[in-house]
Order: structure tokens, then C-alpha cells, then sequence
């Protein structure tokens, strides 16, 4: 049971590692908004942030790899190793002429898929490799449909990890059972304040979360499906500018999913709200449904948790329809994704009774 649970330690560090990687930027001085700055000739005005020579110095921190430029003409070139970009600054009369870019992206969701190094990039390359044979049925169709690529990518994806969702599921219900135990050994030292009563609480409440069998891996078991999630949601979102699957046909039904405009993207947006809720609303009511036969009693810190957590339900919705209003890709990704995790959570449901009996046979 030790290497087991090492294995899933390591696991989940794992994950959440490569979720912090994939997140990081670059602090280079070279940046997708230093290069927006940099106006030309024909576009400077008295507002401009930056046309001559000592502002774009000034913008870039210096850091130039060569330069030309003397005397108001001449070509500055700076590089972001770490990016592998470059930017290009052509001088005359000592105004920006023309400014070029290689490489140089607005963000990671704007930058096509394969642009970088590492691992979490080639990670994601594959997922959308795999999109993109799926489009077609790997080889089976004549044509070659992103949304077809999508759903597949989606299922399968999900599917894969549907063990960590069921030990999330599992976890969730322990701590439900044990939480009248949890309860009345914080109303039993909610007044005694000691150093010896505050060590006799622990005592008693890890002997609860013993008895369950409650352990700190299983409580980071969520934490695990967020590089996937990430891994996913920067696919959607980087797919349709990747030059190597530009042969996709991205359309479906009335939009596109590719489209970034909020109008024919809002019956999606709105179709992912009804979803959305109805997912945090069947859980809400299921949690609450487990825990009615249990200890009436709950602490101030319970019942806040609760107020809360239901705010941040209708946050959660709320986001999630914006979200998807500017991207069609992301919409269509999210409903499949939630439908399925209805499903996911309607088999869990029907087996919550059964496993419930065992779990309370062992304890």
C-alpha cells in the first residue's frame, strides 16, 4: 500500500508540475505588446508610445543582438532565446519604418501548436494530431471534420480519465460519511482553546479520517485532472491557427468553430450555462441528499463554506458562458466535455448506494 500510494504521489506531482510549466511565460524584454508599441512612420502620432530610436531602446530595455543604426537609419534586431523569436526594427530619418517579427506571439493560447519546445508542447502537438485524424475517422472519410476530431478527442480523453474522476467520487463520499464524526469533534472543542485540547481534536480527527481511510493523496486527486484540462483547453484554442491542419473543415451547423464573434456563438454560450448548471445543481443536491440522514448539527465555518461554494457555482456558470461567447471551439469542447460528465456522474450516482454499504461494512 506504500508504493501504491508513493506511485500516486509521484503522479500527481507529476501533473501538477507540468500544469505549472504550461502556464509560465516569458520575461524576456521581447514581448508580443512591446512590438504592438512600435509604430511606423505612417502611423505615428503625437500619442504614439514609441516611433523613435531612444523610445524603442527604452521599450526593449536595450539587449539588441545587432544593430546597424546610425545617424536616424539602420536595422536593430532583438531575440527572445527563451521563445526563439526575433524582432526586426527598420530605421529611417529616425522613425520606425517597419517593424517584423518571427515567432512572436500575443500569448500561449495564440500561438499555433508546435511553435515551441518541450514537453508539455509536444504533449499538446499529439493531442492534436490525434484531433486531426480523428477529423476523418483516421483515414475512413474523404473529408476532414474539426468537430468530428473534437468529440472524439473529448470522449477519449475523458474516458481515460475517468479512474481519477471515480477516486474523486470515492473520496467525496468517505468524507461525507465521516463528516458527522468531524462535526462533533469540533463541537465537542469548539469553547476549549488549550494547547492540549487543540491536540486532543487532531488526535480524534485523524482517527476519523483513519478509520475512513481518508488520505491526503486522495484529497489531491482533483488536483491531478487540471494539466488535462489545460492540455485541452490550449488545443481548442490553438488548433484552428496551426498552419498544418489549415485543411480541416472547422464549420458546424450555423457557426464556426473557429469563430471568435459573440453572436453566433451565443446559442452555444447559453446551451454551455444550461449544462453547466445542471451539473453544479445535481452535485449540490446529491451532496446534500447524502449527508440529510447524517448530524444535524453544523458549525459556522460549515455553513459558510456552503454559501460559498454555491456562489461560486453561479461564478463558475457565468465565466464559462463568457468564455465561450468569444470562442465557438471552446464552446462546443465544454459541452461535450459537461455532457459527459453527467453521464459520468450519473453512473457514479446509481452505484453511491453500494458503495456506500461497503465503505460503512469496513469501518
Amino acid at each position: 500500500m506504500k508504493t501504491k500510494s508513493k506511485i500516486i504521489a509521484i503522479f500527481v506531482m507529476a501533473l501538477l508540475v507540468l500544469g505549472v510549466v504550461s502556464c509560465s511565460g516569458s520575461k524576456e524584454g521581447v514581448t508580443f505588446q512591446n512590438f504592438e508599441s512600435i509604430v511606423t512612420v505612417t502611423e505615428a502620432t503625437e500619442s504614439s508610445p514609441a516611433d523613435t530610436y531612444e523610445d524603442v531602446i527604452i521599450l526593449f530595455g536595450g539587449g539588441f543582438v545587432s544593430s546597424t543604426y546610425e545617424n536616424g537609419a539602420g536595422v536593430v534586431v532583438w531575440e527572445n532565446e527563451d521563445e526563439g523569436a526575433t524582432v526586426t526594427i527598420t530605421f529611417v530619418d529616425g522613425k520606425v519604418s517597419e517593424k517584423v517579427s518571427d515567432g512572436l506571439y500575443e500569448s500561449t493560447y495564440r500561438t499555433p501548436l508546435g511553435e515551441k519546445e518541450g514537453v508539455w508542447e509536444w504533449m499538446m502537438l499529439q493531442l492534436g494530431y490525434f484531433t486531426y485524424h480523428a477529423g476523418n475517422l483516421f483515414g475512413l472519410l474523404n473529408t476532414n471534420l474539426y468537430w468530428l476530431g473534437l468529440l472524439i478527442m473529448t470522449l477519449v480523453i475523458r474516458t481515460l480519465g475517468w479512474p481519477i474522476y471515480a477516486k474523486t467520487n470515492d473520496m467525496s463520499l468517505k468524507m461525507n460519511l465521516a463528516q458527522p464524526e468531524l462535526n462533533k469533534i469540533q463541537e465537542k472543542y469548539r469553547n476549549k482553546k488549550d494547547q492540549a485540547s487543540q491536540q486532543r481534536m487532531q488526535m480524534e480527527t485523524m482517527e476519523v479520517y483513519k478509520k475512513y481511510k481518508i488520505n491526503l493523496f486522495g484529497c489531491l486527486m482533483p488536483l491531478a485532472q487540471m494539466p488535462i484540462f489545460i492540455a485541452m483547453y490550449q488545443v481548442v484554442q490553438r488548433f484552428p491557427l496551426t498552419e498544418r491542419f489549415n485543411d480541416v473543415n472547422t464549420g458546424f451547423l450555423w457557426t464556426d468553430l473557429g469563430n471568435t464573434s459573440w453572436l453566433p456563438n451565443l446559442p452555444l454560450a447559453l446551451l454551455v450555462a444550461v449544462l453547466m448548471f445542471l451539473s453544479q445543481w445535481l452535485t449540490t443536491k446529491r451532496t446534500a441528499a447524502s449527508q440529510k440522514h447524517g448530524s444535524q448539527y453544523q458549525n459556522p465555518k460549515a455553513q459558510q463554506t456552503q454559501k460559498t461554494m454555491k456562489y461560486m457555482m453561479y461564478f463558475m456558470v457565468v465565466m464559462m458562458a463568457y468564455i465561450s461567447i468569444g470562442n465557438a471551439g471552446i464552446a462546443f469542447y465544454w459541452i461535450i466535455g459537461t455532457a459527459y460528465q453527467l453521464f459520468q456522474s450519473y453512473v457514479g450516482h446509481r452505484n453511491t448506494n453500494k458503495r456506500k454499504t461497503q465503505i460503512q461494512a469496513k469501518v
